[in-house]
């Protein structure tokens, strides 16, 4: 079933729901915990779980290593099943067809917006009286050491419905070199710069460039997450402060496209034809500029490496026209099934502990994604001295801002980036960005029947 067809279903069958089967369990779950007995007289001890992650090679593989770990060490017996479920609209897929009476796991990889789905469908828990409890929760010294953003990304309509074990941002990555021919010192600090020295960049090729025929500025990728950098970093947002009703007309969203459509016009920009087609073309000399997750850093570097030519890069924040410097932040948090009391407590200790900074350095280390505890901090000095260009972004963590935690917003998401594409082959953006806009809060009032 495809995602579209599944969310319809979903839809329909929502208010039905009345139950959820977790984890391979067939038992009925008809209260929350807090109304069948108190979080700490809950005995854990013995409880399998089910992990659904999205985590392929290197990171998978560290995954599994440290759910072997916390198997062999918790003093509750308890035993966690990663299981790899697909990529992340794979995982939002059976997440939807579970919630209507199939099986779920206990443990799930989700973006803010898909946990809000699932919420609906009375698939997860609340999270806050576990992280509250005398005995099993986190002390108010360790709540201070996560950073407030984060859990704050996961902390929707009132409840903790999901919890941050990672994130990454959104950077400037850039060819230090070519800017330095260039004639600059400095990346560029707005938007109106960056434009500026992508022209430069289609003039003026690369001195190492394979192909300087092939030179531009920038290649874009009708990707939300992008264009959602584009728009914060000018003042604007996807939706507005209550999170009610999107706001896709507006100055910073039509600014954008404008900037976009007119480089691909004069050819200082391209669109992204082929997945990653960006960090190639930058590999090889031929894109100034590259705007992608902080956590393909390893990927970029690797790539260069590679490339028959090699050059000094680096990345910045991303131009900044708005008040005060902000990025895009992301990343899947992780939610609680509901189940039965010793299950959904079990999937929590396995959270808590997955957090804590010993396991969490050791995570940054295999995924290259940030963590989500500052004292973690003290046990990456090693690699951030290996690793420079992340200890540079690290320093941007407390920038972020999130894209919309609302239901519904992968279908506005897909859109948005058919919207992205229309621009970039010349189509008159007022019409097209009134009209998205008139189309997702469609969405959104679908979604919040």
């Amino acid at each position: 079933m495809n995602r579209k067809k599944c969310e319809q279903v979903f839809l329909a069958a929502m208010i039905a729901v009345a139950a959820v089967k977790c984890g391979g369990s067939h038992e009925e779950v008809q209260q929350p915990v807090d109304q069948v007995l108190s979080l700490e007289s809950i005995e854990p001890s013995g409880s399998s779980i089910v992990f659904w992650y999205q985590h392929t090679q290197k990171r998978e593989e560290s995954m599994l290593e440290l759910i072997d770990v916390f198997n062999q060490t918790n003093a509750y017996g308890i035993h966690v099943r990663g299981e790899y479920a697909g990529r992340y609209g794979d995982i939002y897929n059976k997440m939807m067809v579970g919630l209507q009476g199939g099986e779920l796991p206990n443990l799930v990889v989700a973006y803010q917006n898909q946990a809000v789905a699932y919420n609906m469908g009375e698939g997860l828990i609340d999270l806050e009286p576990y992280m509250e409890s005398s005995k099993w929760g986190i002390s108010i010294e360790e709540r201070s050491d996560f950073i407030e953003s984060f859990l704050k990304q996961d902390f929707i309509d009132g409840k903790q419905l999901c919890f941050p074990p990672n994130r990454s941002l959104e950077l400037l990555y850039y060819n230090v070199d070519w800017l330095n021919q260039l004639g600059e010192k400095n990346t560029p600090t707005t938007w109106e710069d960056f434009a500026r020295l992508c022209r430069l960049a289609k003039s003026q090729p690369f001195h190492k460039a394979v192909d300087p025929n092939q030179s531009k500025g920038y290649l874009f990728e009708p990707e939300a997450s992008r264009l959602a950098t584009m728009v914060f970093t000018r003042g604007g947002d996807f939706m507005d402060p209550t999170q009610t009703v999107y706001t896709l007309n507006t100055p910073e969203m039509v600014n954008s496209l404008t900037m976009v459509k007119q480089l691909i016009k004069e050819g200082a920009a391209d669109l992204l034809s082929e997945p990653y087609e960006d960090q190639t073309e930058f590999a090889l000399g031929q894109n100034l500029f590259m705007i992608r997750s902080s956590s393909g850093l390893p990927f970029v570097e690797s790539a260069i490496k590679d490339a028959p030519t090699q050059f000094a890069w680096d990345v910045a924040l991303p131009p900044q026209d708005g008040h005060s410097a902000v990025l895009n932040a992301y990343g899947a948090s992780v939610s609680v099934c509901r189940s039965t009391p010793e299950k959904q407590l079990a999937a929590w200790l396995f959270i808590k502990w997955f957090t804590e900074p010993e396991q969490q350095a050791r995570w940054v280390k295999a995924s290259n994604y940030f963590p989500v505890r500052r004292s973690t901090e003290n046990q990456l000095a090693g690699y951030m001295a290996e690793n420079p260009r992340y200890g540079k972004a690290y320093g941007f963590i407390d920038y972020g801002k999130s894209e919309p935690a609302v239901p519904g917003y992968e279908p506005v998401r897909r859109r948005i980036e058919e919207v992205m594409v229309e621009v970039a082959q010349g189509g008159e953006i007022a019409p097209i960005v009134r009209r998205l806009e008139q189309d997702a809060n469609k969405i959104l009032d679908e979604f919040r029947l």
